[in-house]
């Protein structure tokens, strides 16, 4: 475990534990939910702070059709999906730490073709640092001689409060339906617009399109920041637990395999957290 942190910000990070963030402090307060312990990671990467999403997010139903092609891929993680391959290879393996300081961390994760995984040679790489916010900045650089399917997202767990409102801009709403169908809402319907800032639902499981890749998570007077360039927004929130989940991404879930990435081509997000204790307005639809 690797800790990077200064006066504000402090994070615990798992390089060994599928590259995860455990735990994400500002000024002594828990910004993401807390890992229990690297063992828990292992043992479910679902309990990490932050975890990465490479090289795809989301569940592969059926495995991977790409340029022509179908390949069976093996369930990335029993636990959590018995049928099929989820989130990538980056979120199940050991990263490699290639540089660090007392400010940032940087590790490397490299994956080689092998039978019923994701059938692609790559290299990914995140780099981890504090300064006035907290930043993570995801790769992949396609490592083989041929073409190949690439996306890239980050899934961040933050706590959950009664008084925790949201607010950000997108075009569209996707919602997902069985066997990894999903279908486009535009206006987008009440509830579920978080333009004027609004209490998060219930239960949601929903990708927003053409994110404005700025969102505020407001829990009383402390506000979040995330901010990225990624295009979607991706939330999932859990009915009755007290977390949930904005994962900024490169594409809907499922629907993986469409873009290509050539040789020696890399493509790259970033995740950007601040933290702001000034009041701001914000609707309440309660």
């Amino acid at each position: 475990m690797h800790e990077i942190g200064n006066d504000r910000y402090r994070a615990l990070i798992a390089p060994g534990a599928g590259g995860a963030v455990m735990a994400l402090e500002y000024q002594g307060r828990n910004i993401m939910r807390p890992a229990p312990s690297v063992e828990a990671i292992k043992a479910d990467p679902r309990q990490a702070a932050c975890f990465p999403c490479v090289p795809w997010f989301g569940r592969l139903f059926g495995g991977l059709d790409f340029d022509g092609r179908h390949y069976d891929l093996a369930p990335t993680l029993p636990a959590c999906d018995p049928a099929h391959a989820l989130h990538g290879e980056g979120w199940i393996n050991s990263w490699t730490v290639t540089s660090g300081t007392q400010t940032s961390l940087k590790i490397r994760f490299d994956h080689a073709q092998e039978a019923d995984k994701f059938p692609f040679s790559f290299r990914a790489e995140q780099s981890f640092s504090v300064g006035e916010a907290f930043e993570i900045d995801l790769s992949v650089t396609n490592t083989g001689d041929a073409p190949m399917p690439a996306g890239l997202g980050l899934h961040p767990f933050f706590p959950r409060h009664e008084k925790t409102r949201l607010r950000y801009s997108a075009d569209r709403l996707w919602t997902p339906e069985p066997a990894g169908g999903g279908s486009f809402v535009a206006p987008l319907p009440a509830g579920y617009d978080f333009s004027g800032g609004t209490p998060l639902a219930a239960a949601m499981d929903h990708t927003y399109i053409a994110w404005a890749g700025d969102t505020d998570i407001v829990n009383g007077r402390e506000t979040i920041n995330i901010q990225s360039n990624a295009s979607f927004l991706h939330i999932y929130a859990p009915a009755d637990e007290r977390f949930f989940c904005l994962e900024p991404v490169t594409h809907l879930p499922g629907k993986f395999g469409q873009e290509a990435l050539r040789p020696a081509a890399t493509m790259s997000i970033f995740c950007r957290i601040s933290i702001s204790t000034t009041h701001t307005n914000m609707v309440n639809t309660e």
